[in-house]
């Protein structure tokens, strides 16, 4: 998959692109019938995106806590559904302030295109002045493929990002998971920490969680991480750590990974949360957490 971060640097392609536009966080199963539909015969598959949620920029005091904040996971997300372009715009107030047509003359300008694939509600340019239905005007102007999707459902229920994340808060993984279509994860680098798990005997691979992502409630998980080509199991404490005195406490995930032997600092770990197991508390003793962790272990 082909990524970049400005239109101009789409002239370099030269192959018609059919465009699936949107947001896309999480990249649930209504973004994917979006993102699918754009397959005009002999075009690219291309998303266009934007680097950073609109309302960071528009109106920052409503902006949502994101399914999947860090670029790599809605990027490894999109590579699996089979697009070949990735463009991925920096969210400035020149682009919010685009038209709606300027906004499409300026795409076309710079590539030539196969059709435009969008959701029913989906609204873009200039106070949100463009929809579905001049999407399918402007196409038809230029004679072009427009796909406009009505939202997908979920046993009756619309399936949106901004339902997703009320289900994570609330701890509901299982229909979290069925709305996303794949398993709700944790993503971040793996930094040195303390090292008091490997002195308790259980080593830990320690992110600090995006403070923008929408998470469950804290505690300890059960959970799968890809490493190296190999799915592993583990459990893993999201939260503050109440046990460990620290100068300044932010939420992190540590987690033991099963049956694995190796260094993963500095690497971006993707962490799969499968099962909410308990609540995350302060202990009284370090044999204490010692203990639990090995009872939480004997769970999985």
């Amino acid at each position: 998959m082909r990524i970049v971060h400005s239109m101009h640097e789409l002239a370099a392609l030269n192959q018609r692109v059919h465009w699936a536009l949107g947001f896309f966080d999480g990249v649930h199963r209504g973004h994917r019938r979006v993102i699918e539909s754009a397959a005009t015969p002999g075009a690219l598959r291309g998303v266009l995106t934007f680097a950073e949620h609109p309302l960071a920029l528009l109106a920052p005091e409503k902006q949502p806590r994101l399914i999947t904040p860090l670029a790599g996971q809605k990027r490894a997300l999109l590579e699996s559904l089979g697009v070949d372009v990735l463009l991925e715009l920096p969210f400035t107030r020149e682009l919010a302030a685009l038209e709606p047509r300027a906004f499409l003359d300026a795409l076309r300008e710079n590539c030539p295109m196969a059709g435009i694939s969008v959701g029913r509600n989906w609204r873009f340019g200039r106070g949100g002045a463009g929809d579905a239905a001049f999407v399918e005007a402007n196409c038809a102007e230029h004679g072009l493929n427009a796909c406009v999707q009505d939202m997908a459902e979920l046993e009756g229920e619309n399936i949106c990002s901004t339902r997703i994340r009320e289900l994570l808060q609330a701890g509901d993984l299982l229909r979290a998971e069925a709305m996303l279509g794949h398993a709700f994860s944790v993503a971040g680098v793996v930094e040195p920490g303390q090292r008091l798990a490997r002195q308790l005997g259980f080593p830990t691979a320690n992110i600090t969680v995006h403070p923008q992502a929408v998470l469950p409630p804290a505690g300890v998980y059960e959970v799968s991480v890809s490493v190296e080509g190999t799915t592993c199991r583990g459990i893993a404490n999201l939260g503050l750590r109440p046990t460990i005195e620290e100068a300044q406490k932010v939420v992190r995930l540590e987690t033991h990974l099963l049956d694995w032997q190796g260094d993963l600092y500095g690497r971006c770990l993707q962490v799969e949360l499968r099962r909410f197991l308990r609540p995350e508390r302060r202990f009284a003793s370090v044999e204490e957490l010692r203990a639990q962790i090995a009872a939480d272990v004997q769970m999985l």
